[in-house]
């Protein structure tokens, strides 16, 4: 008995000097954060040509995968067009998770990348904790601009500031392009969008433009990463520590790598428009030559109505890249009044057709003034393609219009 209470004392010593199992340490805050940048392709419809841009966080810890898209905005609003005619069209950013997200830009058949960025702890919180205040009701709403504050430039900017400017710190170079050659780049494929886009917006888009400001693209963004590194105490790294496709588009050609010169087929149908328009004024005593004129003239009347809505959106909208638009002396505003005048044209009202000359002279005149405002350093605006088209068209209803009042005139009509 004695023994065993030996042996049970010596057992009881040898455990009291093993020392116990220490407790699991907590996680360090930020660890179990993943921070990516997706980058999603271009798509068919007008609003997708660009591509996208988003923030993706992994949470292991939560078990989420959330991605916060500045891009939103209601499709379906009674109040979309006024807003954007005035300049005011609101975006805001939504969260939404990474498989919806995935699923929807796979229907639309467009790439989805993923950028993993090397961020340190503190940083990947910092982020987490600037979108979820940004995305909060009061916070989430921003005023869209297309080039300068947009759903990849909010992206560009929120990385930028938790990195302390180091994106920016390697985009201050000049990059040879300009937002109206991007944009002629992107659209050339869908030929009602590039001529309303290209018509419409002004000299503000043909400024020379840093590698900062060619990232209102969001594959500029994804490029941009990439050449970003980041000085630590550690060493040196590369902001992009990996990048995986998410999702592919199989079938869907790659955007075009440059601008289209379609100043000749330009040139080429305003001639053809002209001579139309001159052939209707000299057989205007027959039905055939009226109705081309009248035609001739109402497209004339609409051009003139552009011109108008150029000057509302310079002098009464927020729309800066729409100011300063010399294709107002293309499309004259006064030759608005044409659309009045072609029922009286058409039936060979001698006052009417005395009018509408009037009105498409001065329409050659403004034209003509428009290019050689071209020695001016002040129009800068690329408009080379809208010249050749407009004035040999007015020049072709000036003619028409002559050669109908001239044959009226000899017939005594």
């Amino acid at each position: 008995m004695t023994l065993a209470m030996n042996v049970l004392f010596a057992a009881l010593l040898v455990a009291a000097d093993v020392p116990a199992p220490a407790p699991a340490s907590a996680p360090v805050p930020g660890s179990q954060l993943t921070v990516s940048m997706l980058t999603f392709g271009p798509g068919d419809h007008p609003f997708f040509k660009f591509g996208h841009n988003a923030i993706w966080i992994r949470d292991k810890q939560a078990q989420t995968d959330k991605v916060y898209n500045f891009g939103t905005f209601y499709f379906d609003s009674p109040l979309l067009i006024p807003k954007f005619l005035k300049g005011l069209l609101p975006y805001w950013l939504s969260v939404d998770p990474l498989g919806l997200t995935i699923s929807l830009y796979r229907q639309e058949n467009r790439t989805v990348d993923a950028q993993e960025l090397a961020l340190t702890n503190e940083e990947k919180l910092e982020l987490q904790r600037a979108l979820e205040l940004n995305a909060l009701p009061e916070n989430r709403v921003y005023r869209y601009d297309y080039y300068m504050d947009n759903c990849s430039t909010r992206v560009r900017d929120a990385i930028d500031r938790v990195i302390g400017g180091a994106l920016r710190a390697t985009a201050t170079a000049p990059v040879g392009e300009t937002f109206r050659s991007h944009t002629r780049r992107l659209t050339q494929d869908d030929l009602p969008e590039y001529l309303a886009l290209d018509i419409v917006m002004g000299d503000f888009i043909d400024k020379p433009i840093t590698l900062w400001e060619e990232q209102f693209l969001p594959i500029k963004v994804y490029e941009g990463v990439q050449r970003v590194v980041l000085h630590r105490p550690e060493g040196d790294v590369p902001l992009v520590k990996s990048q995986r496709a998410l999702a592919l588009a199989p079938g869907r050609a790659p955007p075009p790598a440059a601008a289209p010169k379609w100043h000749v087929w330009f040139f080429l149908t305003g001639v053809i428009a002209a001579a139309v328009w001159a052939a209707s004024g000299r057989f205007h005593d027959r039905r055939a030559g009226r109705f081309g004129l009248g035609l001739g003239l109402g497209l004339g009347g609409i051009f003139g109505l552009l011109g108008c809505i150029f000057m509302m959106f310079w002098v009464a909208t927020d729309h800066r890249v729409a100011h300063h638009n010399e294709n107002i002396m293309q499309c004259a505003p006064f030759a608005v009044v044409l659309l009045g005048l072609m029922r009286g044209v058409r039936r060979r009202s001698h006052a009417k057709m005395d009018r509408a000359l009037k009105i498409a002279i001065g329409s050659v005149a403004l034209s003509v003034i428009g290019l050689c405002a071209k020695v001016l350093p002040m129009a800068d605006q690329v408009n080379g393609e809208w010249i050749c088209f407009f004035l040999p068209y007015w020049i072709g209803i000036t003619l028409g219009l002559f050669f109908a009042l001239s044959a009226r005139q000899r017939s005594g009509a």
